[in-house]
């Protein structure tokens, strides 16, 4: 069973006996060596030359039963996608009633392993057949492994500068707290001054002490409280990205991957 497609496949460049000459006259020499070719890395268990060998051939000569074989090769190679397209086109164009039941049985198989692996269900491969889930599902998973693995930079780039805001912050309400020392003691001073009979002109610079000192309060608290609540909310971010649980499942369309953020 394992060489009857590229048999059939040869036996097709010559559909009819009576005209078996000028068929196989119409059929590019490169094309008959690329199938042979394909043939022989079929044998070999080089589904992969086998592929690209029928391939070739298909472009210079499109005959059906290279449809086959290329399902074929697809099939034993373990993947079920571009197999179930071939054995479709291949249907297409209308086999004899033994050969259609031939490929309807390995088209419901491939179609089965696709079904499968889109609900992540495990295939168990039979006798020189090893499903394979799709290239994007590989991808991903990869993708995921590394993101699981440690933090990324971004993640420690976020942290530190969350805790540099944090400190520029605190430091900066540390400032407005003395800048607010100083305005109140300057308030006092100038109630005193008044108590004692003072005149403005003897308070004045007192009053200017204390009102830059008041706008230097305010100004360094609203910095400071700005950049600390910001470090806060940064150093979080980093933590979550950090932490990040990724889950990777297949669909029916591709591949889903997914994350789980704490709060």
């Amino acid at each position: 069973m394992k060489h009857f497609p590229l048999l059939l496949a040869l036996a097709l460049f010559v559909p009819l006996p009576a005209r078996a000459e000028d068929a196989a006259s119409s059929v590019p020499a490169k094309a008959k060596m690329l199938a042979q070719r394909g043939r022989a890395a079929h044998d070999a268990g080089d589904y992969a030359g086998a592929i690209a060998a029928f391939t070739q051939a298909y472009a210079m000569a499109p005959a059906p039963a290279l449809l086959f074989n290329l399902a074929q090769a697809y099939r034993l190679q373990g993947n079920c996608d571009d197999a179930a397209v071939m054995y479709r086109r291949y249907l297409d164009t209308d086999p004899s009633p033994e050969v259609r039941a031939l490929v309807e049985n390995h088209l419901s198989t491939v179609e089965r392993c696709m079904h499968k692996l889109a609900l992540n269900i495990p295939v168990e491969p039979a006798a020189g057949f090893t499903p394979t889930p799709p290239r994007a599902a590989v991808e991903t998973s990869a993708a995921a492994r590394v993101s699981i693995t440690g933090p990324s930079r971004k993640a420690q780039i976020e942290k530190d500068v969350g805790i540099g805001l944090v400190i520029g912050g605190t430091t900066s309400l540390a400032i407005a707290t003395y800048y607010a020392f100083r305005a109140h003691d300057a308030s006092n001073e100038v109630a005193e001054a008044y108590a004692k009979g003072a005149k403005w002109k003897d308070v004045a610079p007192i009053d200017a002490r204390g009102k830059a000192a008041a706008n230097r309060a305010q100004l360094f608290g609203i910095g400071g409280a700005v950049g600390a609540a910001g470090g806060v909310v940064t150093y979080l971010i980093g933590r979550r990205t950090e932490r990040t649980p990724v889950t990777v499942a297949t669909t029916q369309h591709g591949v889903q991957v997914g994350m789980v953020w704490s709060f």
